[in-house]
């Protein structure tokens, strides 16, 4: 099984970073969701509260992080990925399995330098933007998932990493205010994602290739099914692809990581109760990942 790098908090805390520096600025990346104005620190005693020239006010979680899903913009109780699913998540990606493709997003964010602001789009529980950290100090971080547990577990990774529960299809981040966004397997508005990005900002989309975790379906289904992917090559007139890469391996998932595997996916969904009891007896799984990077830049 492959094992997790070093703790990524621990290196930045012996090298004398304060994690909580970008959470405690005065004046917050996010904009106010209900009239668009800069959000800014109000007070810090009792609980730290952003506010804007209109009198909205947002607290700040105890554990670093905005709520700007406003309830009129929710579409359930409860939005998002499903607590199990991101703990699910969380467990399987801490344990490296998918180490080589957080160093690719890491290198391609790289590329265009650490003096810039990134965006994760759809950050989950915040596994690519602690990569990000571990790699440079210097990054300044920005991450918005619909679910208020992932946002929550993000912030628990103490990165220094400016946070906020919101939809990524509105974005509560002013226009030309990011160099690099990413979106993993997120599903984003190319026109949002257009709107923020600063002119020649690039957007690196990581999605599934064909034979993602084939293994994994062919214990569910008959035939391999394609995992349904987050590509926007059939609406790029805001965009121009600058760099494609491809990565394949195989790996062996083994004991609990199999159904961490299988609840961190769609496919959970589709799978009766008898595969999912049998997958649960599972010693080692084999299965391919194959993954597509596209690194798009803003026309």
């Amino acid at each position: 099984m492959p094992k997790p790098h070093s703790d990524p908090v621990a290196e930045l805390e012996k090298n004398d970073y304060h994690a909580d520096h970008l959470a405690s600025d005065s004046v917050s990346i996010f904009k106010c969701p209900s009239c668009n104005a800069t959000l800014s620190l109000n007070s810090i005693e009792p609980n730290k509260t952003f506010g804007c020239a209109s009198k909205h006010s947002f607290d700040m979680a105890k554990d670093g992080y905005l709520n700007l899903l406003l309830a009129q913009h929710r579409r359930s109780r409860k939005p998002g990925d499903s607590d199990e699913m991101i703990r699910s998540r969380q467990r399987f990606l801490n344990a490296g399995y998918y180490q080589p493709l957080a160093d690719t997003v890491v290198s391609q964010v790289l590329q265009t330098g650490d003096d810039q602001q990134v965006l994760d789009m759809g950050c989950g529980e915040g596994y690519y933007l602690q990569q990000l950290r571990q790699a440079s100090s210097k990054l300044a971080l920005c991450g918005i998932d619909i679910s208020k547990t992932a946002v929550r577990l993000t912030a628990k990774r103490k990165m220094g990493a400016q946070l906020a529960v919101d939809s990524t299809f509105n974005l509560p981040l002013h226009s030309d205010s990011i160099d690099t966004a990413i979106s993993v397997f997120s599903p984003i508005s190319v026109t949002e994602t257009a709107r923020v990005l600063r002119s020649g900002g690039q957007l690196i989309m990581v999605g599934p290739g064909a034979r993602h975790l084939a293994g994994l379906t062919a214990q569910i289904y008959s035939q391999n099914i394609p995992h349904r992917g987050n590509n926007i090559d059939n609406n790029l007139e805001l965009f121009k692809l600058k760099d494609q890469l491809e990565i394949a391996d195989t790996i062996s998932v083994e004991g609990t990581d199999i159904l961490d595997l299988l609840k961190m996916t769609p496919y959970y969904w589709h799978a009766r109760a008898e595969q999912q009891s049998q997958m649960k007896e599972l010693k080692m799984l084999q299965t391919e990942i194959h993954f597509t990077i596209k690194t798009y830049q803003l026309a």
